[in-house]
């Protein structure tokens, strides 16, 4: 009866599956040991057993509360693990050493060792999983990586920084290192995955003047990236495509610090300093007027000054115009409809057509004035920017500032 059971001592959590290794007791002549024995899942069976086998070959079937551990071996875990004495073709050897799984099979698995022997070796030969892999490595990934030393090609001390260039296959990955050096190395090698991408600060080497990697790193803005290569722009006005093992260190995740950008949005930004496009230590606000391509914004600043700037020199987010402009619509759209209900109820009053179709309560170039200035481009207009502003624009050859549109001509809103 379940009203026998006085107390859960332990709830089952465990996920079981053939070829899994399990940590578990076994039965014996006075029933269920007190230590456990590594096996391997042969079958998930039906009534809450499992028939495992042992190191010594001996198959039981047991409840599947007594396994204790259960490791799912895949390629890239790093493991201890026995091995093969006299070249592979003795018998187990006494102690265990350090390896990465290349591939897993139903009751083996194949280990490359840190001395480069490759071994396909039982699965309860190995003690313990040092590591499991959980990086998502892919073609372009840029990592700190292992690599090969000496004539027998033994896994390194320490690590390099190199970049993906091939899928894996059979456990192992083709990798670019900063010396230009590709290796084929076991994907337990890769220690962990440096990440970075348009918008962020980093620092990286540079190229010199023979176009070599230099001693020094500096402080530059991630542009774009490539398979091999990203392109940076460094804070002293340079910009070079350098291999992306040269970057060493991501110092500003912008893209977690700043939010989504939209035209017309009010921005803090560093801007390029007269004469040689240094990034500047001090920072201006100013409005987004189009998004361009390899990472870059172009800002119409408080002096009306336009500059194309690595949108990773924006600081923060001062207005959101883009929300703004979409509340804005939907009050104009409401007030529209009260106001026809209001024209059917009530005598026939003369409606003003000064109103904007989109509105908003400031300049959004100067953000002081009152939007008076009406922008005109074709059949159609937009109402954003005071009169003075929209005529400095016009003068100035830029686009309306809303919709990019070629200003055709600007007038000040009657009434205003």
């Amino acid at each position: 009866s379940k009203t026998w059971i006085a107390e859960r001592l332990a709830p089952w959590d465990l996920d079981l599956a053939p070829g899994d290794l399990a940590h578990a007791h076994y039965a014996s002549g006075k029933g269920r040991t007190l230590g456990t024995d590594l096996g391997v899942v042969l079958a998930v069976l039906e009534g809450g057993r499992v028939r495992i086998r042992f190191q010594d070959s001996v198959m039981q079937t047991i409840p599947m509360g007594w396994v204790e551990q259960v490791i799912r071996l895949q390629p890239g875990d790093r493991v201890m693990s026995c091995f093969k004495v006299n070249d592979g073709r003795g018998a187990k050897s006494l102690k265990t050493d350090l390896g990465s799984v290349l591939q897993v099979s139903a009751e083996e698995v194949h280990v490359v060792f840190d001395d480069n022997v490759e071994q396909n070796v039982p699965k309860t030969w190995v003690a313990q999983r040092t590591r499991t892999w959980d990086l998502a490595v892919e073609i372009g990934s840029v990592a700190d990586v292992h690599f090969e030393v000496g004539d027998d090609g033994r896994r390194s001390t320490s690590t390099d920084i190199g970049i993906v260039v091939t899928n894996c296959v059979e456990g192992r990955v083709a990798v670019q290192f900063q010396d230009t050096i590709q290796q084929t190395v076991p994907l337990g090698w890769i220690a962990r995955l440096r990440e970075w991408g348009p918008g962020d600060r980093v620092q990286a080497h540079f190229k010199t003047g023979g176009g070599d990697k230099s001693n020094d790193t500096d402080v530059a803005t991630v542009l774009a990236a490539s398979l091999l290569e990203a392109e940076l722009y460094f804070d002293d006005g340079i910009q070079q495509c350098v291999s992306k093992a040269w970057v060493t260190e991501r110092i500003r995740n912008w893209g977690a610090e700043v939010p989504e950008l939209a035209v017309g949005d009010v921005v803090v930004a560093h801007f390029k300093r007269p004469g040689n496009h240094c990034r500047s230590v001090q920072t201006d606000r100013g409005i987004i007027l189009s998004m361009l391509p390899k990472g870059q914004v172009s800002i119409m600043f408080q002096d009306d000054v336009t500059q194309v700037i690595p949108k990773g020199w924006i600081e923060s987010m001062a207005t959101r115009w883009s929300g703004q402009r979409e509340k804005l619509a939907q009050d104009e759209d409401s007030a529209a409809a009260s106001g026809a209900d209001a024209a059917s109820k009530a005598r026939p009053r003369p409606v003003s057509t000064a109103q904007p179709a989109l509105g908003s309560p400031e300049c959004v170039i100067c953000m002081d004035a009152k939007p008076n200035g009406v922008i005109v481009h074709g059949e159609t207009c937009h109402q954003s920017t005071c009169f003075a502003c929209a005529k400095r624009l016009h003068r100035n050859g830029d686009t309306c500032p809303i919709c990019r549109e070629p200003i055709e001509t600007v007038c000040r809103l009657h009434g205003e």
